[in-house]
């Protein structure tokens, strides 16, 4: 069936909104791989693989309380910033602020008992203990999902371009400045701290001006107050259905979606040590950069399909979905090419070594973001037709595969073996987020397809 001009249209916007953030990364990805390249060298391995264990730690725990907020905004701001009704705009708004800085405060909180208490068990050196109780202060500033949901509902992804390469930039000075401040892990650590602080500053004050330049601020603050009753009396609840059991089904995403990331850092430091953990920051970070081209898509889709979900356009959703997912993995073939003839070269010039582990898992690593590519526009389609819950079934399942898998092959291969459990979770996530997508699209009713008829809470 041809596309129609709206899903063309649609399709091209998305396009349009990937190039504007590759070109922030464009500069950020070679930048972000410079200066662990200089921390290396400075600090050798074990030096780097402290600050990445701190790094890895911090935004575990970040991310564990943190709300997506920005996903609650899209969902139940979209409809009424369209309608031009602010006050219920701003209801959402402050709602989701709220989400943010519960997570901000409630993070410090649990990263400060955990640095005190638990640090045997994340395998932590004593030199790394004074440090990484300060530094438990950084997931106060990691709480930044609603200036971000305001830039992508505003679709200014150029903002967010901009905006994503502040942390990077600011590590890269600090890595510059260390020979002259002392190059000590401690020091990195610091620099690393102020790269969160500045970018969350910076996130706060684009989305605002952007608010204030369109006239969306007026009353904003004056009703502020009006976020007391709504939490505390439930009326939040009661004018926007389901937004609780949403804001928390996202989060339980979020939180399992970490066992991918820092959270398999922290195992293979924990397990293999600092060296380990540093060398496997770099080879994932390579492979991801190298993905970002496809993986970057799906922000661009969730205002996309948000839109089409307005119009209840159900069909042209699932197309533009099915179009999305062919484009990514086109794009996915192209980089598993670019990575087998340059990887290795890559990898040499950053961490200066062509080690065979660490080439190996880079390219696993880049396997398993090329699987996530194929299947990237399922995740925000299951959660504009409210079926969040069925995100989080698909990686509970995903979850529960992975770590018994990474664990054995860790003891088995070390190092080597954390790859093929990555590309091995990938797959079984995906292929249950189509199993959930397909089930929706056979249970979603002429009903249940227009957001407006009653504003269903996630299935």
């Amino acid at each position: 069936m041809q596309a129609s001009p709206n899903e063309r249209r649609g399709l091209r916007r998305a396009f349009r909104n990937l190039g504007v953030l590759l070109g922030g990364r464009a500069l950020n990805a070679p930048l972000s791989l410079l200066h662990a390249s200089l921390a290396i060298h400075l600090l050798g391995g074990y030096g780097f693989g402290l600050v990445v264990m701190l790094y890895a730690f911090a935004r575990t725990i970040g991310d564990l309380v943190d709300f997506q907020s920005w996903q609650t905004l899209l969902q139940y701001g979209f409809h009424p910033l369209g309608d031009r009704d602010l006050p219920r705009f701003h209801r959402v708004l402050r709602f989701s602020l709220i989400l943010d800085l519960i997570g901000g405060i409630a993070g410090c909180v649990i990263a400060v008992i955990a640095s005190l208490t638990m640090g045997q068990i994340l395998g932590w050196p004593p030199v790394l203990h004074p440090i990484g109780t300060f530094y438990s202060l950084t997931p106060l500033f990691m709480a930044a999902a609603t200036p971000t949901g305001v830039l992508r509902i505003l679709n200014r992804f150029d903002l967010l371009a901009l905006q994503g390469s502040t942390a990077t930039l600011v590590r890269l000075l600090g890595t510059l400045a260390l020979p002259v401040i002392g190059p000590s892990f401690e020091h990195l650590a610091l620099v690393w701290m102020l790269a969160e602080i500045l970018s969350f500053t910076l996130l706060f004050g684009l989305a605002w001006h952007e608010l204030h330049k369109r006239e969306l601020m007026a009353g904003f603050w004056t009703g502020m107050a009006d976020i007391i009753p709504d939490l505390m009396k439930g009326r939040i609840a009661v004018d926007f259905p389901g937004i609780w059991r949403f804001a928390f089904i996202t989060n339980a995403n979020a939180t399992l979606s970490l066992v991918f990331s820092h959270v398999t850092t922290l195992i293979v430091g924990s397990v293999l040590g600092p060296v380990s953990a540093g060398y496997y920051r770099i080879a994932s970070q390579i492979a991801a950069g190298i993905a970002k081209p496809g993986t970057m898509m799906q922000q661009t889709l969730y205002p996309e399909m948000a839109s089409l979900w307005r119009e209840g356009a159900t069909e042209r959703m699932y197309r533009l979905a099915w179009q999305s997912s062919l484009a990514a993995g086109g794009i996915g073939c192209l980089l598993m090419a670019f990575a087998l003839l340059l990887g290795r070269l890559l990898l040499g010039l950053v961490i200066g070594t062509q080690d065979q582990a660490a080439v190996s898992i880079m390219l696993w690593m880049l396997g398993a973001e090329i699987v996530a590519i194929c299947g990237l526009p399922l995740e925000p389609l299951l959660m504009t037709f409210r079926r969040a819950g069925a995100v989080v079934i698909a990686r509970c399942v995903d979850v529960v595969f992975f770590l018994p898998i990474l664990m054995i092959l860790i003891h088995f291969y070390g190092l080597e073996g954390v790859g093929p459990a990555n590309v091995g979770g990938a797959i079984v996530l995906v292929l249950m987020q189509l199993a959930m997508a397909l089930h929706a699209r056979r249970t979603l009713t002429p009903n249940t397809a227009s957001p407006s008829a009653s504003n269903p809470g996630p299935a």
